[in-house]
């Protein structure tokens, strides 16, 4: 984790207006390098916006900045990284008086529940061409791809689990059913990708099944006829049963895997 990322960070590609603040990258940087507390840093991180003339157009440059580290630093930061985050989320709300307020979010709170985060993070990270513009890639560069892949669905479970930025539990039905209920999964990319979920957020999941959660995730028709928008006990066992026959698939292929199935029956029995 070099000092010059967060530098980065300030102008990105050398373009000023698409970057953080400055106080920002440099509270990020003291708080991971530990020379802050998370409470002193979620102060300090805010505090540029906190002190604009109009608070809410600048949370877009705050949101990308703790993206990107998310993204990009090394795994061993998600953690403090997610606790940045929910410190940020419960902070007091700041007196907006004097201020332009025609930016800020239409409930008027600048931190609670991290307005516009979940949307920035879709934009940049749910786009649903992948599978397109992975046809030509090998070796080292389809690699690396996958371990981006993979990281995004760990980060999106572990802010879920976490309550952060409204990302929903729907994102791991989606992620459950593209894999297992597509004819044209990329095994090698969404079985470890699901894995994640199921690992990290596999009891919420579970829960669905016995609430008969309804989800956007699952109405869409996939190609094994599980089409439907309700969580369902059959549609679980389902997925265990496909989960078992590709993780052999990608064993035979050398590609290392986790038993997820396992994992799942696990969780079912416990839930049951």
């Amino acid at each position: 984790m070099s000092d010059q990322w967060f530098q980065e960070q300030i102008a990105p590609d050398g373009v000023k207006e698409d970057g953080c603040h400055p106080d920002e990258a440099r509270a990020l940087q003291d708080y991971l390098h530990q020379k802050t507390g998370v409470s002193e840093a979620a102060k300090a991180i805010v505090q540029p916006i906190e002190q604009s003339t109009n608070p809410g157009a600048h949370l877009y440059r705050l949101w990308n900045l703790l993206i990107d580290a998310l993204i990009q630093l090394p795994e061993t930061q998600i953690t403090p990284l997610i606790q940045l985050l929910d410190a940020i989320q419960n902070l007091p709300e700041p007196d907006l008086t004097g201020k332009t307020t025609e930016d800020t979010p239409v409930d008027g709170h600048l931190w609670q529940g991290l307005p516009g985060f979940g949307h920035m993070w879709a934009d940049g990270h749910k786009q649903g061409h992948w599978r397109g513009a992975l046809a030509a890639e090998k070796g080292p560069q389809r690699t690396e791809m996958r371990s981006a892949h993979v990281r995004k669905a760990n980060v999106e479970a572990r802010l879920a689990v976490a309550g952060i930025g409204g990302i929903p539990f729907d994102w791991g039905y989606e992620c459950m059913a593209d894999a297992l209920e597509r004819q044209d999964a990329v095994v090698d990319f969404e079985i470890p990708a699901a894995l994640e979920w199921i690992a990290i957020a596999g009891d919420q999941l579970y829960a669905g099944v016995r609430t008969g959660c309804k989800s956007w995730a699952l109405e869409s028709r996939r190609d094994f006829g599980r089409e439907g928008p309700v969580m369902t006990l059959e549609r679980w066992l389902f997925w265990e049963q496909r989960m078992e026959e590709l993780e052999k698939q990608l064993q035979a292929e050398g590609g290392a895997t986790q038993s997820a199935h396992h994992v799942m029956k696990t969780i079912r029995q416990g839930g049951d």
